[in-house]
């Protein structure tokens, strides 16, 4: 499964061009604003974020202060603030790394390759008979694998890190986007499809609905 990219250029030629070139080897997605990059990470998941600053409706380190608050998605800034000072600001925002513009080609396809790599060697977790990667996104048992989702992963993670506690919709979203979405069902569409694929697992662990509180992991 090809690693998911979310560009965020409103350069009308660098943006497209961006998208074109990565898309041999990544599923990419280019937004042009702040507003249209964070409807999309509401709704999908990424596993790298390239990222420009002077954006048309903000700053783009607000993304990633903001995206630093719930997820560690790894972020490499593209700028044409070059200064020392600039580039530190950007690191110390929550960016991972930072590319100065212009920049060859070559040169991002190599920041990319070592920020997916640094990604990939991220730890699991393991509960009864069932093992998650949440840098491969697989869950795990026995011998049968089976591809979750960046959102289905972090619902799981969350509840096989304290298995028997009891979280609201309202936690859940927290977790997924910082933020609640009162008039979304996405966290039961979630829920729903982990169930599926822990069943379809054979996974000792079922996630039980608690009327009117919210969900819990038994195993």
């Amino acid at each position: 499964m090809l690693a998911q990219i979310l560009v965020v250029e409103d350069d009308p030629h660098l943006g497209p061009l961006l998208k074109e070139y990565l898309s041999g080897d990544y599923q990419v997605h280019h937004s042009a604003t702040l507003r249209d990059a964070q409807s999309w990470l509401g709704m999908h998941s990424a596993q790298l974020i390239l990222l420009d600053l002077n954006l048309p409706d903000g700053d783009g380190l607000d993304l990633v202060q903001s995206l630093r608050q719930y997820s560690s998605t790894p972020v490499l800034v593209l700028s044409a603030r070059s200064g020392v000072q600039e580039r530190v600001a950007g690191l110390n925002a929550g960016a991972d790394d930072y590319l100065t513009k212009p920049f060859a080609m070559p040169e991002l396809d190599a920041r990319i390759t070592a920020l997916l790599r640094r990604t990939a060697a991220g730890t699991g977790v393991n509960l009864g008979n069932t093992s998650l990667s949440t840098s491969s996104l697989l869950l795990t048992v026995n011998d049968k694998s089976i591809n979750l989702t960046e959102h289905e992963a972090r619902i799981l993670e969350l509840m096989m890190r304290t298995p028997e506690r009891v979280f609201s919709r309202a936690d859940i979203e927290s977790h997924l986007y910082g933020w609640e979405t009162p008039n979304s069902n996405s966290v039961e569409v979630r829920i729903s499809q982990l169930r599926k694929k822990l069943e379809q697992s054979d996974s000792d662990l079922k996630i039980r609905t608690i009327r009117n509180v919210g969900y819990v992991l038994q195993a």
